[in-house]
């Protein structure tokens, strides 16, 4: 995964300049955030659901935008987050019997949103945007319904996709709101499954299979004058829909197995505090 955060530092690093060509009437809003996330990650085969992995992650971050500046023509915003949690795992062995454990998650995402403002009232934008995000998920050994251990094993994730929805801004004296939403397309996705942790002999790249998800954030900035430090508070809905990879085969004691990654739903519903420079 470390190979990977020089594409999102290479993403940062393009969006500054690319999205700067439109701030000639007013600057953009930096920012730091933390928050708490609530987040869900579940697999199915044929219609049921093999497990279920719940529980909350910590999220700080960055931002750049003028999204609530409301005399732009070209509005955009650029974010890069880091993410990081503990998560309850209930699901169930490749036998089919029941096990229960944690699962560490740690992850960055980077963003690139931007588009144009519409006439009228309203306020209204055609947004349009590309990200990465990957993660590291570290399933901890566990324990099965009959007492037995269950191993665990690490994946790790690669995903880039892009974003596509409206965005409207409302404004008034004391505060600035923001409310964007749409949908969500993962065009690039990768994973990597550790089986040498449980006894393979070899390790295995899979592709989960993309699918359309959907996207909210509603953001409130509210403060002093532009050129002092104020607060924000963001509320967002995520999301990622993957079908089912491709099976590989892989060795284990010399035998052959096929394997692949089942399809995949994940969700998070969180809340950050920003502070405006």
């Amino acid at each position: 995964m470390r190979s990977y955060l020089w594409i999102i530092l290479a993403l940062c690093v393009i969006a500054a300049p690319a999205v700067s060509a439109d701030e000639a009437v007013s600057k953009p809003a930096f920012a730091v955030n933390a928050g708490l996330e609530s987040f869900r990650w579940e697999e199915f085969s044929g219609g049921q659901r093999l497990l279920s992995e719940t529980g909350p992650r910590l999220v700080v971050g960055i931002t750049l935008d003028n999204l609530t500046q409301g005399n732009q023509a070209n509005p955009y915003a650029a974010e890069a987050h880091a993410y990081l949690g503990v998560i309850d795992y209930d699901g169930q062995t490749q036998a089919g019997v029941s096990a229960k454990t944690d699962v560490n998650y740690f992850g960055v995402s980077a963003e690139v949103m931007g588009g144009l403002r519409l006439a009228g009232s309203l306020r209204m934008d055609l947004l349009g945007g590309l990200g990465v995000d990957t993660w590291t998920r570290d399933i901890q050994n566990g324990v099965t319904a009959n007492g037995a251990t269950a191993l665990g094993y690490r994946e790790d994730y690669f995903i880039l996709y892009g974003k596509l929805g409206p965005g409207f801004l409302f404004q008034s004296e004391a505060r600035q709101d923001y409310l964007q939403f749409g949908l969500k397309y993962p065009f690039y996705t990768y994973e990597r499954a550790y089986l040498t942790d449980i006894g393979f002999d070899s390790d295995v790249e899979l592709a989960p299979g993309k699918q359309l998800s959907g996207y909210a954030k509603w953001q409130m900035k509210w403060g002093r004058q532009a050129d002092k430090p104020r607060f924000g508070l963001s509320f967002y809905y995520d999301s990622f829909r993957f079908s089912a990879s491709a099976s590989k085969t892989v060795s284990a004691a010399g035998a052959l197995y096929r394997v692949h990654q089942p399809e995949s739903r994940m969700d998070v519903l969180g809340a950050r505090l920003e502070y405006y420079f």
